[in-house]
């Protein structure tokens, strides 16, 4: 059963309060569709996957520092969707950075270890803030048993 924008609205105003069940659950509803997007973008699952933790993290931040986030006359999973697409744009950016042909100030194996540092953080951050539970099972597409 899919979370009414009513459940949704509930949730956020829930995890602006610093709910981590509730976060759970918003994270469980809106991950996979957010993870499905992040796919098309990215054809790296892994890659997809940092795109998705960021995007969570910043909705956790962005709820504690605003309990109205994502409600009337806001959209949660369109808010949701415009965090993952600038994260995404992000991701892109820094990824083009690190493969310059001539690479950026302090050479190009600076600039990956620190975006693995980021990477790492932010897994470690959104598993702290579900409680471990951040796995996504992708929706199944049409036609693929």
């Amino acid at each position: 059963m899919h979370p009414t924008n009513q459940t949704l609205r509930e949730l956020a105003i829930q995890v602006g309060a610093g709910d981590h069940a509730a976060f759970r659950r918003l994270y469980a509803a809106l991950a996979p569709k957010t993870l499905a997007a992040a796919r098309g973008e990215f054809p790296d699952p892994t890659q997809a996957m940092h795109v998705v933790r960021a995007t969570f993290c910043e909705v956790w931040r962005m709820c504690a520092f605003d309990a109205r986030c994502g409600t009337t006359p806001h959209d949660l999973p369109m808010w949701i969707a415009a965090i993952a697409q600038r994260r995404g744009k992000e991701r892109h950016h820094a990824l083009a950075v690190i493969q310059r042909p001539v690479p950026p100030q302090g050479g190009a194996a600076f600039w990956v270890g620190l975006q693995a540092d980021h990477d790492q953080r932010t897994h470690l951050e959104l598993a702290t803030m579900l409680d471990g539970h951040d796995n996504i099972t992708l929706p199944a597409e049409p036609g693929v048993p």
